[in-house]
């Protein structure tokens, strides 16, 4: 392992940009991460995802080191509205009846009207606590899972 890869990223998508484009902000760690959602024109961006039709703005998390991410996106609207809380990690997917077993990338979805629940997940997140961050995130609502559409 080299210093390079034992590090967080960090990007935004806003509402107004393409669907899988996002905005890299480089590297950081869990202070300047919160600081930089508390910061995050959420609403502003709601209201633009509404009026556009498109995805919601999205922050999210990359821990280089393990190759997983935390991200989050908020949906609703101004005055009802929640976060969709996202973990992608690799999910070794068995094999069946022609197919090889193989290993991907699996986003795993839960929600939360609670910031103090998403801070408590980063925080987890960026301490590499992988246990404690999966049960933190089965104690919130389920969203869905699939396999990610953007594979490393």
């Amino acid at each position: 392992m080299t210093e390079q890869t034992d590090k967080f990223t960090y990007d935004f998508h806003f509402a107004e940009q393409k669907e899988k484009e996002v905005t890299d902000k480089g590297q950081t760690d869990y202070n300047n991460f919160i600081k930089e959602f508390n910061n995050f024109p959420w609403l502003d961006q709601l209201d633009k995802a509404n009026t556009l039709g498109k995805t919601s703005a999205t922050i999210t998390a990359h821990d280089l080191k393990t190759k997983t991410e935390l991200w989050v996106s908020i949906a609703g609207d101004r005055n009802q509205y929640g976060y969709i809380i996202g973990y992608n990690a690799p999910k070794t997917i068995k094999g069946g009846l022609f197919r090889k077993e193989r290993t991907t990338k699996w986003v795993t979805m839960y929600t939360t009207e609670d910031t103090t629940k998403i801070f408590k997940l980063y925080e987890l997140f960026f301490k590499r606590d992988t246990l404690g961050l999966t049960n933190e995130l089965k104690k919130l609502d389920f969203f869905g899972e699939t396999e990610s559409q953007i594979q490393d």
